[in-house]
């Protein structure tokens, strides 16, 4: 049972790219496997979560989204848990999770999407509108797992700050379901 428990832990603690993101998408996959030839084979066989512990401050937005797309996908239950911080990206994984713990000492992080575009005229513009795409389908998402308005997160973009939040205002937004 302890191998069992302790191979469905999955840790994000680095930040989010291509690396850290396969490696948390190969293990979501290989325990989904494991659970639907389970399934097959065991007559009353229950799922028991896969357990993501989020401690990133962010990363690469395309990488975040392929880690949110494999949890909304899993069948096995996926419960995130911050303990430190999950900012950014980050944020977005952590809120991703079938059920969402944090820690008293978790600290939650939104922002507008940055970047630091470069090239000709018409290739920034490009990727003005992709980035802005980008963050359009980063607020919708994060609009339907808690209880914010748009109107906070637009005033945060609009003041170019960093909107930090702590556990208990966490719960508040239902960013998490329960603080332990």
């Amino acid at each position: 049972m302890a191998d069992e428990k302790k191979s469905r832990i999955i840790m994000l603690s680095a930040v989010i790219n291509k690396d850290s993101a396969k490696t948390v998408i190969e293990e979501i996959l290989k325990i989904n496997k494991e659970d639907a030839e389970r399934e097959k084979k065991e007559k009353d066989f229950k799922r028991e979560p896969i357990e993501l512990i989020v401690n990133s401050n962010g990363g690469a937005v395309y990488d975040g989204f392929s880690i949110v797309a494999t949890i909304d996908s899993s069948k096995t239950p996926i419960h995130t848990y911050v303990y430190g911080y999950a900012m950014s990206m980050g944020l977005l994984v952590a809120v991703s999770g079938h059920k969402r713990f944090g820690s008293r000492f978790s600290t939650f992080m939104y922002h507008q999407i940055s970047s630091n575009p470069t090239g000709k005229i018409e290739e920034i513009s490009n990727s003005l509108e992709e980035y802005l795409r980008l963050e359009t389908v980063y607020d919708e998402y994060l609009l339907s797992k808690a209880n914010i308005q748009k109107s906070e997160l637009d005033e945060t973009k609009k003041l170019k700050m960093n909107w930090y939040i702590s556990s208990d205002e966490a719960l508040k937004l239902k960013l998490i379901d329960e603080i332990i």
